[in-house]
């Protein structure tokens, strides 16, 4: 075998010695005179090596080169021959404000808020029990092997004995119209198809087994079918045009929207000229088709009725069809709400009060809770056992700064969109204080979703029957439950936190860097008064940061 400094592609390397620099092998004059010049070259100042400007030396840079650095960073392309024409032509003129009431200067807008409140909801968060028991519509090989026409399969599970699907021949009715099944060998029963139109293409047909097609209003409970608890049953239809059911597409639509609705209350106040501080306030909803029928015929056909319940009275929505892609906005039905800090998106994105807060503190306060490097003590030390964790070791570092934060979404679902609406939702219930304390007394889905219906320390037997949003809390933290996210925004106004997190957020992204200490100093504070001082106009953060003298430059 050949020696390894022989193989295709190996370098040897110098080693360093007390005698000298030398290599693992007999070194030949020209690498010795190599990492002398390579030596010499390291020793030489930074100037001489053609390495990057000194710290407190400016880069300067012609208008053209520039003008590129802006458009990318902008508009997120290179400039157009044309472009760097009119730059040309013109010895005058700023790019900037062209460049920023730009139509593609919502890419920029959206590219940078997606880094900060990371809107991704998989489509099983969005549609939550329902679809998990109304599967979307699966492509069939049927009769004639048209992939195109799709089955609803398996919500008629009950009425089939398993999870099966119907055969592949057109459904049978008796004299009395009700459908008629066959009996499989393996203990299974079988229906047939029907045509449908489904809503979300109408005037097309699609084949669905007769079961999940069915038109009845009402499950064999005597419960509404267009209630979960008829839904939950397994013996209530999709309705007429399939209403209460969808295919994939269906589903994927409605995640999408709910994502483009975050980023449309994003976009809004910034390209329309409005405080900045809206998208993080605002009672309005945006609502297109896709979600006006979710809103109204898919949510509430969830499992749990708690889960997912929409910000809006159902009665407000406007009356278009699944396939209307417009945008409308129509009211929020509590002034507790507070624009996209409360959308489905961002609360069904960060399931807890917890992570709710902690998304907020990261994107909007630049307060991002890090534990200490300590380990944690051992889970026998009595410390361990604290239930509160303001105060267990290990825990508090964060949740001393943490629980008192989560408390501004106390009354939001977790798991969850509803709002808690004192009125449904006391801050102490009885009854669940009682099934807390006895345990001959079972505790009701509410008790045990919503309230302290388990005392598992001592230390807890005081919340017996609180609302769980409220346990620990002294009277500073209640206020914010019941001041809600709304309160928080206008708090981190009031002390200057968001306007500065705002300013230093942009700065990263505009300048690729963080801050020196000196620009912590000296330069935030004249950005944050610009953003202030506009009315929280975003626009006029971005030009004030890319027309100062340090975008570009390397850090002082």
């Amino acid at each position: 075998m050949p020696h390894p400094s022989h193989r295709k592609h190996r370098i040897a390397r110098p080693m360093a010695t007390s005698r000298g620099i030398t290599s693992g092998r007999r070194s030949s004059p020209f690498l010795f005179a190599l990492t002398l010049l390579a030596l010499t070259l390291l020793a030489l100042p930074a100037a001489a090596q053609h390495a990057p400007a000194a710290c407190d030396d400016v880069v300067e840079v012609s208008r053209e080169q520039r003008y590129r650095q802006l458009s990318l960073d902008l508009n997120g392309r290179v400039p157009t021959v044309a472009e760097l024409d009119a730059l040309a032509a013109d010895p005058d003129l700023d790019p900037v404000d062209a460049l920023v009431d730009s139509p593609e200067f919502s890419t920029f807008v959206r590219r940078h808020h997606r880094d900060l409140l990371w809107p991704s909801t998989e489509f099983l968060d969005v549609v939550n029990a329902a679809f998990n028991l109304l599967l979307p519509a699966q492509a069939y090989e049927g009769a004639g092997g048209d992939g195109s026409r799709l089955f609803v399969l398996f919500v008629g599970f009950y009425q089939r004995g398993g999870l099966v699907p119907c055969k592949d021949e057109p459904a049978e009715f008796d004299a009395d119209g009700n459908l008629v099944f066959e009996d499989w060998p393996d203990g299974t029963r079988r229906d047939g198809w029907v045509m449908a139109e489904p809503y979300w293409a109408p005037g097309t047909e699609v084949k669905v087994c007769a079961a999940e097609a069915a038109l009845n209003l009402q499950a064999t409970t005597g419960a509404r079918c267009d209630s979960y608890q008829g839904m939950a049953t397994g013996t209530c239809g999709c309705g007429p045009n399939l209403t209460r059911c969808g295919d994939i597409a269906t589903v994927q639509a409605i995640g999408a929207s709910l994502q483009e609705q975050l980023l449309r209350m994003v976009e809004a106040p910034i390209l329309g000229g409005r405080p900045y501080t809206d998208m993080l306030t605002t009672q309005q909803e945006l609502v297109n088709g896709p979600l006006v029928h979710y809103y109204r015929y898919l949510a509430p056909l969830v499992i749990e009725p708690i889960i997912q319940v929409p910000p809006v009275d159902l009665a407000v929505l406007p009356d278009v069809p699944y396939t209307d892609a417009t945008w409308r906005e129509v009211p929020r039905a509590f002034d507790a709400h507070s624009g996209i800090l409360t959308s489905i998106s961002f609360l069904l994105r960060f399931q807890t009060a917890r992570a709710r807060a902690n998304r907020f503190y990261h994107a909007y306060l630049c307060e991002p809770f890090i534990a200490p490097p300590n380990d944690l003590p051992s889970p026998n030390d009595p410390c361990s056992q604290e239930p509160n964790l303001r105060q267990r070791c290990g825990c508090n570092a964060c949740h001393a700064r943490l629980e008192p934060a989560a408390a501004w979404w106390g009354r939001f679902a977790e798991a969850g969109t509803m709002y808690l609406e004192p009125e449904r939702f006391p801050t102490f219930l009885s009854r669940c204080a009682q099934c807390a304390r006895d345990p001959n007394v079972v505790c009701d889905p509410i008790c045990e979703r919503f309230y302290v219906s388990e005392v598992g320390h001592p230390d807890e037997a005081e919340f017996a029957g609180v609302l769980k949003s409220y346990e620990w809390r002294g009277a500073e933290e209640i206020a914010r439950v019941e001041a809600g996210p709304k309160g928080l925004v206008q708090s981190a106004l009031d002390d200057g936190r968001l306007p500065v997190c705002v300013a230093t957020k942009l700065f990263e992204r505009l300048y690729h860097r963080a801050p020196t200490l000196t620009e912590q100093v000296e330069d935030l504070p004249r950005f944050r008064d610009v953003f202030v001082q506009s009315n929280y106009d975003f626009k006029a953060l971005v030009r004030a940061l890319v027309r100062d003298p340090g975008y570009g430059r390397l850090a002082r």
